[in-house]
């Protein structure tokens, strides 16, 4: 699910991402990554777990997104989830944030 607040939009994913479902995962931040905004918010506090292909995905859109001069953070990073971001190093080239308001926050600057 796709919310749109001026020059931000933010990409709710509520759940688990595993071999099942990680190509509409990977298809919804291509999704994401095409709308007319300049600042991106990937919502995850459902998730619990990501599998490799998983970030892989994520990283490939932070990728993409720089490439088009535009900001990619992912909110809702707690638990389990936060373990997994800090293991594989996430946090050295993408912001994280525990809540969307926080991520939100960011970008508007407050």
């Amino acid at each position: 699910m796709e919310t749109k607040q001026g020059a931000i939009c933010t990409l709710t994913w509520t759940e688990d991402i595993t071999l099942n479902n990680v190509e509409s995962f990977r298809q919804a931040l291509e999704t994401l990554l095409n709308e007319q905004a300049d600042y991106l918010v990937v919502n995850m506090e459902k998730v619990n777990y990501i599998n490799s292909a998983g970030l892989g995905a994520i990283a490939d859109s932070v990728m993409t997104a720089r490439a088009c001069q535009k900001e990619l953070v992912i909110a809702g990073v707690k638990g389990s989830l936060a373990e997994i971001f800090h293991i594989v190093k996430f946090s050295s080239f993408i912001k994280l944030f525990a809540t969307e308001k926080e991520a939100l926050d960011y970008f508007v600057g407050e």
